[in-house]
């Protein structure tokens, strides 16, 4: 009987923390009557300002970098391989070894399925292709080899 309610007394203090802390809290927009007999809502003037940040640059003048990770503008790639047929009709593959690239643009009668070449392209962010593989390689120019 007695480890029964050693094992009973964590619960118990445990709930009744829980049930303190989900206590309703008077809403700025409640009249000091309808939060209870002899309670009265505190005003709600306290003003917070937060302390500067030692790491940021006090001075507002200072531009902050940019901390996004994504570059300013496209970024620019060289890749040289052969070209491969896609799992999708008309899709032009070409991968430097680690990554395949979906060849979006170019000469098709050079950068043609089989060919050794070299594309020159940006990276493409948000396009939509129905040829389900590769990341888009915008291309700017192909040439042999």
């Amino acid at each position: 009987m007695t480890m029964r309610r050693f094992l009973l007394l964590p619960v118990v203090v445990a709930g009744l923390a829980l049930t303190a802390c989900g206590a309703p809290s008077s809403s700025p927009s409640s009249s000091p009557s309808s939060s209870g007999p002899g309670v009265t809502a505190a005003p709600s003037s306290v003003a917070v300002t937060p302390s500067p940040d030692p790491l940021l640059p006090s001075d507002p003048g200072i531009p902050l970098p940019d901390m996004s990770g994504k570059p300013d503008k496209p970024l620019e790639i060289t890749v040289t391989g052969q070209v491969t047929a896609g799992v999708e009709p008309g899709c032009r593959l070409i991968s430097d070894g680690r990554t395949s690239y979906l060849l979006l643009g170019g000469d098709v009668n050079v950068a043609k399925v089989g060919a050794r070449v070299t594309v020159t392209g940006t990276l493409g962010e948000n396009i939509m292709s129905t040829c389900q593989q590769g990341t888009p390689l915008q291309v700017k120019s192909v040439r042999a080899g």
